[in-house]
């Protein structure tokens, strides 16, 4: 089977979407698979040392940004657009990009969304011919909602089944401020016409993104994400002295450290020995620069260590030298790819009661919840670990054994697998293209 799938990078950074992306590929095609995986906007960026060859980058950021902005690029030469497409350009403008919060980007949020009729039509008819240029796909695969301005194009030129991940777009639309968030709205549900089913993360989120969608629950299925624990599992555990807390996370305010940090100072009010070890990329300085005051004014700024953006290597480290890892973040997270890998390291992972994560810690047994962006109840979940070394230990051994039982890239690609099978065996969808 071949499948064409639209992956959005993310603007050099490692990401949850281009892990489950990738993934997913990398597993379908061990299986024989012929899997193209489109990068739009910016290259990807992933783990490992397997390579996984992608096309050219499509859509480039930079493109669709001026198109955006300048209403003439849009008739510019296709030279001088396919250079500011090269991997090298694209590189470089990630290092000077503008703003990705969805309060700065609602008007171009909308433009994409719009797909035929907006700003970056002819980027997304570049798109178009470059997929009629190759062999036709059995089905087209995209890899969130935010870009199913595509997907009428898609539907009308092929005429094959597509299908949509859901990651999270819901909570970055409802970050923008009107009426962009309204017209979004509206736009994402005229577009899921043309979506032949919509695959989720998480069951819970599933009945939420139905809503989201305005589409029937049954167009809706449940593919949860996996990853490979093989490299994990390989890497021997210290026991780190003092008790070391991991962040590996984007540093937003959406991301929640400074709920993190809360908690790390009550901990040590209370006389207890504890670290935190942060580590990604900075994409809000003056969110960083407020923590980094907050720990200088309570004098504890020698109790957190900042690593900076890590690679493979270095993110295995982090969990090696880490007693748990957390996520504190106050978006309700769709994936939790961090969380799994942490587990598959054997690493107990201390985590919000919301998104994915009650489902993946009943089934993992690997890590605790606390009440969602509330640090006190952060720094109780986080001292009963510390008191409780055998709870630490148990988790630490069900961690690993969860993972491998529910949340491994043969599951995923099973689920999905299964989730198109009835798709190729029916005609694809018969709707009215908007």
């Amino acid at each position: 089977m071949r499948i064409l799938h639209l992956a959005a990078g993310a603007g050099g950074m490692y990401c949850g979407a281009c892990a489950r992306d990738v993934g997913l590929a990398r597993e379908l095609i061990r299986r024989g698979h012929d899997v193209e995986i489109v990068p739009l906007y910016t290259p990807l960026r992933f783990d490992g040392v397997e390579p996984l060859p992608t096309a050219p980058v499509q859509m480039g950021g930079v493109n669709a940004y001026l198109e955006q902005v300048l209403p003439f690029w849009r008739s510019m030469p296709g030279l001088v657009r396919g250079a500011l497409n090269r991997e090298s350009v694209l590189n470089l403008a990630t290092r000077f990009a503008v703003s990705t919060r969805a309060a700065d980007l609602g008007p171009m949020i909308v433009s994409v969304l719009q797909g035929a009729e907006g700003r970056q039509r002819r980027s997304l008819m570049e798109v178009m011919a470059y997929v009629q240029r190759g062999p036709k796909p059995d089905l087209v695969s995209i890899t969130n909602s935010l870009l199913t301005g595509i997907a009428p194009i898609l539907k009308r030129n092929l005429n094959v089944p597509i299908v949509c991940g859901l990651q999270g777009e819901d909570d970055f639309v409802a970050a923008a401020p009107e009426p962009h968030r309204t017209r979004a709205i509206d736009l994402v549900r005229r577009n899921a016409r043309s979506v032949d089913l919509f695959l989720s993360p998480g069951i819970a989120y599933a009945a939420s993104m139905a809503a989201f969608l305005d589409t029937p629950p049954d167009r809706i299925t449940h593919v949860r994400v996996g990853i490979d624990p093989a490299p994990y599992r390989l890497s021997a555990r210290t026991r780190p002295y003092p008790f070391t807390i991991g962040y590996l996370s984007v540093i937003t305010e959406a991301k929640g450290l400074d709920i993190l940090v809360d908690a790390l100072l009550m901990l040590l009010d209370e006389g207890r020995e504890v670290e935190l070890a942060v580590a990604g990329k900075i994409m809000d300085p003056r969110y960083w620069e407020r923590l980094v005051r907050r720990l200088e004014d309570a004098g504890r700024s020698r109790q957190v260590r900042y690593l900076g953006e890590v690679d493979f290597r270095g993110k295995v480290q982090l969990f090696r030298t880490s007693s748990v890892v957390c996520v504190a973040s106050r978006i309700a997270e769709s994936r939790g790819v961090v969380a799994l890998e942490a587990q598959s390291a054997g690493v107990p992972v201390v985590l919000p009661n919301t998104g994915v994560f009650p489902e993946m810690i009943e089934l993992t047994r690997g890590g605790t919840l606390y009440r969602a962006q509330d640090p006190e109840d952060l720094a109780r979940a986080i001292a009963r670990l510390m008191d409780q070394p055998d709870e630490t230990v148990r988790m630490g051994r069900d961690g690993p054994i969860g993972i491998g039982r529910h949340y491994t890239a043969a599951h995923m690609a099973d689920g999905f697998l299964e989730a198109i099978r009835p798709l190729l065996s029916e005609p694809a969808l018969d709707v009215p293209i908007p």
